[in-house]
This record gives structure tokens, sequence and C-alpha cells, in this order.
């Protein structure tokens, strides 16, 4: 779900995806593949298990992301 509406992309199935990415946040690098989708005008969308794994302390008011 992206701002509580629910995500129907091509009866779920997402067939293509970047080579490895390397993203940065706060001077750590980190490696990740990233599923494509046309998303309008979202950039990504995080689901639970990586926001868990890497643990994010995410500012909202500013939108400033620590890890």
């Amino acid at each position: 779900m992206i701002l509580g509406d629910l995500i129907n992309y091509k009866g779920g199935i997402i067939n293509l995806e970047t080579g490895l990415v390397i993203i940065k946040i706060k001077r750590k690098e980190i490696m990740i593949n990233f599923d494509i989708l046309l998303l309008g005008n979202n950039k990504a969308v995080l689901r639970i298990p990586w926001l868990q794994e890497y643990n994010l302390k995410i500012n909202w008011i500013i939108g400033d992301v620590e890890i």
C-alpha cells in the first residue's frame, strides 16, 4: 500500500529489477536490488522487512534519515 492505496501492479507480478545499487545514508553504504514498477510521484517503496533490518531513525517532519 502507498498512502493507504493498494498497489495492484500487473496482477502482483513484478518482473523488472535494477542491478545491484549502492545507496548511501549518513555515510553508510547499503547494497541492494530494487524491483521496478510505475509508482507515479513515489520514488521508492520500502517494505517493513527492509525497514526492520536496517532499523532506520526517520524524522518525518524534516525528512532526515539515520541508520
